[in-house]
């Protein structure tokens, strides 16, 4: 009967394992408008070492050459989905990629992006040894008209690092804001619901932000394995897409945070990812951090968490400590003046 009952165990942890992860690593790739790049995106991921892998290729309705190259390879290459929308954002294009993902990890991708050979087979092996929630690896820019061929591929040394078991906020600021550069557990975003937010800036750190307070072990490889492509023009105007949209920012992250009850159940750690949060989505532009608008949004939606600040302050990382002093005395600054010019307005109406 023991037997019989490990046996059956066994049976079904392979097969729940099978069903739910057909491949090691599904990477998700928004396609818009990649022609002249795409191939060699293409062709870093079809040529990896790692062969059990999954190509989640979303098409946003590029009008270009786009999906007859997608077509081209996917002729060849059954591990290649295409999956066709109406031209949304980039958070729903991921959001429509999350939908097919098969692999034990889950990656994403850039379409104009190159990927070193031995990249994908080296952080599964990582990650799964050390059973890793989160793994980050090291990337490199390369110039618009890089080619695939014409890179080093396949021959980058790869830096083994300690897996980091305490998480808090002194770990979370080491880490970069892009989704690009990391691998993630998929059954922690299946179990959570974790997505992107549509219409938002700063999608991937909002992203990650949600997906943090369930890592338990994470490593950083510093590696230069990933080839990012730093075009001239972007497709979106940082100042109005970031910037004028933090407020969605904040609200989204706050309502994740209280379906998931990690502002009761781990306050400290809610408290640091929204002052992290706040801290990395300015940090590029620092003249907006101070500005009156962004401050009184951010404050008014920290009280949404009905969090103890009083109590929590002393105990996150000095350094964010810091910082939140910092911008909350400026903060305190702005209701004083307003007040100021309510009176001045109100003598002036006497006389």
């Amino acid at each position: 009967m023991k037997i019989f009952m490990i046996f059956y165990l066994l049976f079904f942890f392979y097969f729940e394992f099978y069903y739910f992860y057909k491949y090691k690593i599904s990477v998700i790739i928004p396609i818009y408008k990649a022609e002249k790049y795409l191939k060699d995106c293409l062709d870093s991921l079809v040529n990896q070492t790692l062969t059990d892998i999954q190509i989640i290729c979303i098409n946003d309705e590029s009008p270009d050459n786009s999906i007859n190259i997608l077509n081209e390879y996917a002729k060849n290459d059954k591990r290649i989905i295409i999956k066709n929308i109406k031209h949304v954002s980039i958070s729903e294009t991921r959001n429509e990629g999350l939908k097919y993902v098969e692999g034990e990890y889950t990656g994403f991708m850039d379409d104009d992006d190159i990927i070193d050979l031995n990249q994908f087979e080296k952080m599964y092996e990582y990650s799964k040894n050390d059973d890793i929630d989160l793994l980050e690896f090291g990337f490199q820019k390369i110039k618009e008209n890089q080619k695939f061929k014409n890179l080093i591929i396949n021959k980058v040394e790869f830096k083994d690092e300690k897996v980091i078991n305490n998480v808090d906020g002194n770990i979370f600021k080491v880490l970069r804001n892009e989704n690009w550069n990391k691998i993630y557990k998929t059954k922690i975003i299946k179990d959570y619901n974790i997505k992107f937010t549509p219409d938002l800036g700063g999608e991937d750190l909002n992203f990650n932000l949600k997906y943090y307070p369930f890592v338990k072990k994470f490593k950083k490889i510093f590696s230069k394995t990933y080839y990012w492509r730093r075009k001239k023009k972007g497709l979106y105007n940082p100042i109005k897409y970031y910037f004028g949209r933090n407020k969605l920012f904040f609200e989204s992250l706050v309502e994740y945070y209280q379906i998931n009850k990690i502002n009761i159940n781990n306050p400290i750690l809610c408290f640091e990812l929204m002052i992290i949060g706040y801290k990395r989505l300015f940090q590029n532009k620092k003249k907006f951090i101070f500005k009156a608008e962004y401050l009184t949004n951010f404050f008014n939606i920290i009280k949404k968490l009905n969090l103890k600040e009083e109590e929590i302050i002393n105990k996150i990382p000095y350094d964010l400590k810091k910082f939140y002093i910092k911008i909350y005395k400026k903060y305190r600054k702005l209701k004083p003046k307003k007040k100021k010019k309510k009176k001045n307005e109100e003598k002036k109406k006497s006389f």
